[in-house]
């Protein structure tokens, strides 16, 4: 059956899934088109349908579709189905399928977000699912939309590009919800301009080259920063930059800053990549751009209740409070948030989207849900005005604590605790029970007031009573987070030896002690940072030589030894025993009867250049690289005399 309007459809079905195959199957036969089907469900195999799991729906990214079906059964991946719905096209029907009893569900998505080995029941989230569906009176008749459609009205497309041509701006930014014509306006503009593009995704850029000059170029993002383009275009094209990790999209600007190449970034704002205020906040702040906007869309009509519905589920669109600035005599209210309270939870939700540059639909649904997970509000006349997420960490068992020492084992959660056993070396930061603070923001208003401090001092004060050992933080540095976090009292421990890719900068780690025995862990992290940092200093591009001081006794030690024999005889990684290694190198040269260690040598002489060095060896790829070091090693080991290792017994 057909209905008279061309409006997307959606069709909620209450079942298990293999239970209705056979009706899904017999749908799709009589109604053409895509069939995309986006399930859990291994084994399944029938022509009609384009069957995909949720985790490789990214190559679902800049295509079109008709009519789709999406498996919530087992699983609700909100990313997966915000791709889909975007993909999908006037006159499709997208049917989901969902739970016949919600009570006993666990949600096999919970795996990716919560530190579980076993999927969980989302109560928060299928309310929220359920309070959507009742303020959308979709149909549950079969009635498939008119596919004869009139000519689609380019408008405001036609004036965006006109407006973008005529800009004098360096760099210009697009940016639109899905479905309003980005990618075809980029590549249209690429008629009036000698371009290249870069995107995460060739297979995203389908749309633009449909519209696109046929001689423009692709090159992915890493590929353009390495190749040596001679005659560098008018303009780079830099197409969903949001999804580009923030450290190469900054050198990716720097790149054509340098060539005197001007930019046109398109992004979305919104959806499964992020709220995409990355480089909005961070990156641009320091350029001058032009900013432009699409609105109306054309792969779906204005009013779309599919979109209405998408957008309702995933919360796009930022939640607005009337604001007032903070006179001396108000009161800041800092308390934990009812994890039932699902409004307070969106709100905050909210907040952090608008104050935070990665927050993700990964994080809605752990906000929701997640175990082990506490929520806090600081609150003013009843306004929310700053939230903070904080995790419950430490307290593991000895052998998995020894375990994730030798790299053997690497289970989900204690990120703080775990990787300063990883990493730093230090055990007891496993043992001991912590409380990490894994998200913090402040409405723009109201910051640089001590709110952010108020709230911190709350977390410590609860932590305090609930006897834990410390508090722990992890973040991307920044001048800005460093002057904050030590205004907090906390004290940096340990400083990760390469740059996070969503960031662009390193992470850095700090503790704030609560017990004596905090505070031992404390002095033993910053020992060894300011033994380590003498030869970090030469491989992490930090301002911390002013910072740090620096322990110039490099001798090999006994605790040198223990991570270098983690790193020959387990899975201790190289970065972590960097400075060890060093030390290690200098020791064996200083003695006359010094063993040779050759790749050792060079590869510490020659950091940057570790192909060359597999090459000379005949070592195919970095991984065999590592296996010849640690037989060199393990051969130092056991040539070494009884008298050089009693130096180190106790």
């Amino acid at each position: 059956m057909q209905s008279t309007d061309s409006s997307r459809k959606l069709w909620v079905l209450y079942d298990d899934a293999t239970a209705l195959w056979t009706k899904l199957i017999k749908i799709a036969s009589q109604h053409q088109g895509d069939w995309i089907t986006v399930t859990q469900q291994i084994n399944l195999s029938n022509d009609l349908l384009q069957i995909i799991p949720p985790n490789k729906t990214k190559l679902l990214l800049g295509q079109e579709y008709r009519h789709a079906i999406f498996d919530a059964t087992q699983g609700f991946n909100l990313d997966a189905l915000a791709r889909l719905i975007g993909t999908l096209v006037k006159g499709s029907v997208l049917i989901l399928v969902l739970p016949a009893d919600f009570t006993h569900w666990r949600d096999q998505d919970s795996l990716r977000w919560n530190e579980n080995p076993y999927p969980i029941a989302v109560p928060n989230f299928v309310a929220h699912l359920k309070q959507i569906l009742s303020e959308f009176n979709f149909t549950t008749e079969y009635q498939f939309p008119h596919l004869n459609e009139p000519l689609d009205d380019l408008q405001e497309q036609k004036n965006t590009l006109n407006q973008i041509l005529q800009s004098d701006k360096q760099i210009n930014v697009l940016i639109a919800k899905r479905g309003r014509g980005k990618s075809a306006l980029a590549g249209q503009f690429t008629h009036y301009h000698h371009c290249i593009v870069t995107a995460p995704q060739k297979n995203s850029l389908k749309t633009f080259f449909r519209f696109a000059k046929s001689d423009t170029q692709f090159y992915a993002p890493d590929e353009l920063l390495e190749v040596n383009i001679k005659a560098f275009p008018d303009y780079l094209i830099i197409d969903e930059a949001a999804m580009i990790p923030l450290s190469m999209l900054q050198q990716l600007l720097q790149l054509a800053l340098t060539k005197n190449c001007r930019v046109l970034l398109t992004t979305t704002v919104e959806g499964y990549e992020g709220t995409g205020q990355g480089f909005l906040l961070k990156l641009l702040y320091h350029h001058s751009c032009n900013f432009f906007y699409l609105e109306k869309p054309i792969r779906w009509h204005a009013n779309d209740l599919l979109e209405q519905f998408s957008d309702r589920l995933l919360l796009n669109g930022i939640q607005t409070n009337d604001t007032v600035s903070l006179n001396s005599n108000q009161t800041i209210d800092c308390s934990q948030v009812d994890r039932h309270d699902t409004k307070a939870l969106k709100q905050i939700y909210y907040l952090l989207k608008i104050a935070h540059y990665q927050t993700t639909l990964v994080d809605l649904r752990r906000l929701l849900d997640a175990q082990n997970l506490m929520v806090w509000q600081a609150q003013t006349k009843n306004q929310r005005i700053a939230a903070a997420i904080t995790i419950n960490e430490g307290n593991l068992a000895d052998n998995l604590i020894e375990e994730v020492w030798k790299g053997t084992r690497r289970p989900k959660g204690n990120l703080v605790a775990q990787s300063l056993v990883a990493h730093a070396g230090e055990k007891l930061a496993s043992k001991l029970q912590s409380v990490r603070i894994n998200r913090i923001a402040v409405i723009e208003v109201y910051r640089r007031q001590h709110i952010a401090k108020q709230l911190v001092q709350s977390i410590f004060t609860e932590a305090a009573q609930q006897n834990k050992d410390f508090l722990s933080v992890s973040f991307a540095f920044s001048e800005d987070n460093y002057r904050f976090w030590t205004a907090c009292g906390f004290i940096l421990v340990h400083i990760a030896s390469h740059k996070e890719a969503c960031s662009g900068s390193y992470s850095v780690m700090f503790i704030k002690p609560i017990t004596q025995q905090a505070k031992l862990l404390v002095n033993q992290l910053q020992t060894k940072l300011q033994r380590n940092w003498y030869w970090l200093k030469e491989i992490i591009d930090l301002p911390f030589n002013n910072i740090l001081s620096i322990d110039h006794n490099q001798s090999l030690s006994k605790l040198d030894l223990e991570e270098l024999r983690g790193f020959c005889y387990y899975y201790r990684s190289y970065e972590s025993t960097y400075a060890a290694l060093n030390r290690l190198n200098r020791c064996n040269h200083a003695k006359s009867n010094g063993i040779n260690l050759p790749i050792l040598t060079v590869l510490l002489n020659n950091q940057h250049s570790e192909s060359q060095i597999m090459q000379t060896y005949h070592l195919n790829g970095r991984n065999a690289l590592m296996q010849a070091l640690k037989r060199e090693l393990i051969d130092w080991f056991d040539r070494l005399n009884s008298d050089f290792l009693s130096k180190f017994d106790d």
